[in-house]
This record gives C-alpha cells, structure tokens and sequence, in this order.
C-alpha cells in the first residue's frame, strides 16, 4: 500500500473498536460469510462488473489498517481495483464456507474476496466473504441491496459517505463535550456495577450454542412493544436480563448492548464497522410487574444510546479505574469486549431468507465463534430465532438451553397477563 493514490487519515471509533476486540481472537472468527443469489442470466461479466462498482463506490472495501507508533490506528484507502473472480462448480454454502475459513491480514489484504458459484457451468450464486472491519450485519444488508441494483444494470443514487469523513467529525475539536460525556457514563456504570465476574478456568473455555424458534415469543415480543409503547429490542432486552436473573439470582445484570450507530442520517448509508457496545446495569426486581420492568429498561437503554460513539481506549481508562480490566473468560483481552459476560445483539429480520425457524431446541458446537462468555443473538421474523453462545468453562448445554427456554417463558407469560398502565419513565 506504500503508493501514491493511498489516503489515509485515523480510524473511526467503530474501526478502533473492532480493532481492540478482534485483537486476541482467532482471526476466522472475523470473517462473514454470505452467499447472494443471481438473476437468471445473470453472467460473470455483469457479476464482476457489480463488485467494482461496489467497491468503487465504498470505501471501506478497499481499506487496509495500520496501528501507529502510540499505539492509535490509521486507515489506508487505496484504489479498487478488478475484481478478479474464479468460477468454482459447487454448492454456493460451501464455498463461502471455504473463502471464510481462510483468515484476512487487515494490514495487507482488501477485506472481501468472492468466487462466482456456477451449477452445470451456469452461473447461479455469488459467494462472497467480508472482513468485519468492513462491514457490520447493516452494512452487508446494504451491499446485498445495491450488488443487486448493479448486477440487474441499474444505478445507485449519489456518493456515498466515508469513513474518513466520520472519523474527522468524531475526533474534532466539535465533538470534544460528546467524548468526554461518554467517559463519563462508562465511568458512572462501571462504578455502579458488581466486581468483575471472571471465568474461573479459563485456560479451559469450551464453546458451546442453542438456538430455538418460537412462533409464540415472536408473537408476545410485538404485543408487548405495542402495549408498553416501547420497542421490540428493549423488550427483549428486558426479557434476557428477567431470564438470567432467575437463572443465575443475580439480581444486577451488566449487559454489553450492540448499537449500529447510524441514528444520523447523514451515516446512514455508511459502509462500515459502525457497531459499538454500550454498557448497561439492569436492576432486576422478581416481585416487578413485567410491563413496568420493561419501560424502565427502555428508557435506560435510550440514555445508554446517546453514549455509543466513543473513544474505545477512554473506555478501556474508565475500566481500569474500577477493577475492569483483562478479560472475564480470556477471549478480548486489551478490549472493553473481555469486561462482560452478557451479551444481547438484536439482529432484525438480518438475513431471515438464510435463517431457518426450528422450533425444537437446537444444539451444537460449530459456527462463527467471537469468544464471548454468554452472546444471545436476536432474529425477527415468521418466528423469533434466538441463538444463545457460551464460552466458558462448562462442557454442557445446560446453561444456554435453560436460559432460552426461560426467554420464551418470561415474554409469552408477560403478554398473556392483562395490560397495565404503566407511565413512561422519561
């Protein structure tokens, strides 16, 4: 990348973020595999002209990474360049399955690679793998959109945003009050919060994950939302928080809470890394109606929101301020990530085309596997799937399936009891 078209400028603080967590993790674990259907007719062609234009157009997607003497991060924007694509016979979940388990070198390496999947040498299906610094669950959303716009023959409207335009408002001098209020709220939620919950064996993590489909929960989620005013994410949130609670009797629940950051929507469109956690301690009450419970959540978590862009490494300072620091289970050391052991990621109807709905329990131990001790991951739909990961030194799926199970429990219990009035607690 020593080359005189590369521009470069400080990363974004969703870019510093990842960096921080993925910094200890095996590097596969960062790769995100998809696998995009083609028009019928569709040739390579039209496919490789899709992805040029794509990263043409996204700079994200032709950015490598490089850390600084002081230890901060530059970004380094090159060209794009040809897309370069082999034709491989096969069944396209498994190709992408091989181009994910090759690792990126985010310092070398453009951030995607794709093979054009033919069937009796007729294309059929672009496999494509994304490094996450790339791309978060909304930017992949918005990629497969417009790949499908340009492989049809169709234009895009307008430029869109970049990277080193956001980072350059996030470091100003303009937004000096904003960095320094969300040192502050780490600061306030860490000196709140119980000890630091650590694994106690963790040279011994296993990784273990459930997942179940319920038609009922799914249901309940959205009486609720429309009962209590509030949205499906809090109640949810809510739920996760009441379930571990009665499975755990920790009666203070410190959540780590995905935000996509894109509430402006000058960014909206942004192709990127924009996920940042933002820390939540939930004061859980058995004897709490649920409506009430659920409200006050929301409203914790709308506060929590207004401090989800932030300098990772003043989160990193505020930690170690009050006994936060190294990691719960070894996974995300030199992170803010290694602080929690619970996890709640509301995905949407993110890719409910390639997520089947069982209804029955599943189990296993393969998949995409990013270390943490306790992760559940949320997707809407025809059914509410909710797949629930555990890193730590257990060897069984006691934990994960009884946690899901009291999920579905606490929601469809909630929404079959009468309506209350419950007056927001703004």
């Amino acid at each position: 990348m020593q080359n005189s078209s590369v521009v470069s400028g400080p990363a974004t603080f969703g870019q510093l973020s990842l960096w921080r967590s993925i910094a200890n993790i095996p590097p596969t674990a960062c790769n995100l595999p998809q696998t995009w259907a083609l028009p019928p007719g569709t040739g390579p062609d039209a496919v490789e002209r899709a992805l040029e234009r794509l990263e043409a157009r996204h700079e994200s997607l032709r950015t490598r990474y490089a850390e600084t003497a002081d230890g901060g991060l530059v970004q380094l924007v090159g060209p794009a360049a040809p897309a370069g694509l082999d034709l491989v016979e096969g069944v396209p979940a498994e190709v992408s399955a091989e181009l994910a388990a090759v690792p990126f070198d985010p310092a070398a390496d453009r951030p995607w690679r794709a093979a054009l999947v033919t069937e009796r040498g007729v294309p059929a299906a672009l496999a494509i793998c994304f490094h996450h610094i790339a791309v978060d669950a909304w930017a992949i959303n918005q990629l497969h959109e417009e790949f499908g716009v340009l492989v049809a023959g169709g234009e895009l409207p307008g430029a869109a945003p970049s990277c080193r335009e956001l980072a350059a408002e996030q470091w100003s001098e303009a937004r000096g009050n904003r960095r320094r209020a969300a040192l502050r709220h780490w600061r306030q939620v860490l000196a709140d919060a119980p000890p630091m919950a650590r694994d106690a064996a963790p040279e011994a993590v296993t990784s273990r994950w459930a997942r179940h489909g319920s038609v009922p929960a799914g249901e309940a989620v959205r009486t609720l939302a429309e009962r209590l005013g509030v949205s499906a994410p809090s109640v949810l949130l809510a739920a996760f928080c009441a379930a571990l609670a009665r499975h755990t009797g920790e009666e203070r629940v410190l959540v780590a809470v995905y935000a996509n950051n894109r509430s402006d929507p000058r960014w909206e469109g942004l192709v990127a890394a924009q996920n940042q956690i933002i820390p939540l301690l939930v004061q859980t009450a058995p004897d709490e109606e649920f409506g009430a419970f659920a409200t006050r959540v929301h409203w914790e978590l709308i506060r929590s929101y207004k401090h989800a862009a932030y300098n990772v490494d003043d989160a990193l300072l505020a930690g170690a301020e009050h006994g936060y620091t190294g990691t719960v289970n070894g996974s995300f050391a030199g992170s803010v990530s290694g602080f929690f052991r619970y996890f709640f990621n509301y995905l949407g109807e993110y890719q409910r085309d390639q997520t089947p709905v069982n209804s029955a329990m599943e189990t296993g131990t393969g998949g995409r596997n990013i270390g943490a001790p306790l992760y559940l991951q949320v997707q809407d739909g025809d059914a509410l799937t909710s797949t629930l990961r555990e890193n730590s030194s257990s060897a069984d799926f006691k934990a994960v399936t009884e946690i899901l199970l009291a999920l579905e429990d606490v929601l469809v219990s909630a929404a079959a009891k009468p309506a209350e009035t419950t007056e927001p607690a703004e």
